[in-house]
């Protein structure tokens, strides 16, 4: 059964064409990352080296993010003559409590994670310097907050919402999950990685998808789930010194500087991939999936 998720308060307005949704989520991506990336490569910014190095991390993060989300607003607004509104970001006076709970929660659960990882004796205090690197932590604070707001409008508001549309919001939050899946999990990136662990960081990305498909349509907003994701993002790298996606700064964490203890089993530190490829995060996110299904009813 086919679904309004977000409102809408354009009366007449075009639809894009639903073969070519994922299609056009890919190429946005993949455009306005070339459109950085390329002339960046030309003029020396950036090399294979450095991309994920601080601080070229957060020209790629910001300069990339800010033209796919450039792109992707044009298209809302040009093409489909739709409102933002439409892609879940809906402001009013529940908005700012939205977000904040939601960067909140996201802090909550990557602590539990971690925290859990660590009574399993699984990670130790690698070092008690208590120096902190404060503003490269407040500038990925920000640049995550980009990064996580321009893809839950794509994946979870208008990805979602459009194919929701259509074909209902079961369909919607499977397919949206499905693809983000497919775009974050690298194997070929991955290099050495152990098989178990590649295998718990991709049922991760898809429960991670599926946790904020699930909290967007409780909310009836993306704020929430950008917020989440963000802080999820932001987390792991500045509080605990631990990588992200596979990232590692080696930035002097907020919080504690941990390592995985060396006879850990990688199905529990995440190996080289972080906490995100740990049981425990399954766990975790599994939980709150569960959580969401209760208080939302059936999708």
């Amino acid at each position: 059964m086919s679904e309004q998720l977000f409102p809408e308060d354009q009366t007449e307005y075009r639809r894009t064409w639903i073969w070519a949704v994922p299609l056009l989520v890919f190429l946005v991506f993949v455009v306005g990352q070339l459109l950085v990336l390329l002339p960046a490569d030309a003029l020396g910014w950036v090399s294979r080296e450095t991309v994920d190095k601080y601080p070229t991390v957060l020209f790629v993060r910001v300069g990339t993010f800010a033209m796919v989300a450039v792109l992707f607003s044009a298209w809302v607004k040009l093409f489909e003559r739709r409102s933002m509104a439409s892609v879940g970001l809906v402001f009013n006076n529940r908005s700012a409590g939205i977000y904040a709970g939601g960067y909140a929660t996201g802090l909550l659960m990557g602590i539990t994670v971690v925290g859990a990882i660590f009574l399993a004796g699984a990670y130790k205090l690698e070092t008690a310097d208590m120096s902190r690197d404060l503003l490269p932590i407040t500038l990925l604070m920000f640049a995550f907050i980009l990064q996580s707001g321009t893809e839950e409008m794509i994946f979870r508001g208008w990805m979602m919402g459009r194919i929701a549309e259509r074909y209902g919001l079961r369909i919607a939050v499977i397919g949206n999950s499905l693809l983000f899946s497919l775009m974050h999990v690298d194997i070929a990136g991955l290099g050495s990685t152990p098989a178990i662990t590649i295998v718990f960081f991709a049922i991760m990305t898809f429960l991670f998808s599926i946790f904020l498909s699930l909290l967007a349509i409780r909310q009836r907003s993306v704020l929430g789930a950008a917020a989440w994701h963000a802080a999820w993002n932001w987390i792991f790298i500045t509080w605990f010194g631990l990588p992200t996606t596979g990232i590692d700064l080696g930035l002097r964490p907020l919080v504690a500087d941990l390592a995985p203890v060396n006879d850990a089993t990688v199905w529990l530190t995440g190996g080289g991939i972080g906490p995100e490829g740990s049981v425990i995060t399954l766990v975790v996110l599994g939980i709150g999936c569960v959580v969401l299904l209760r208080r939302h009813g059936r999708v």
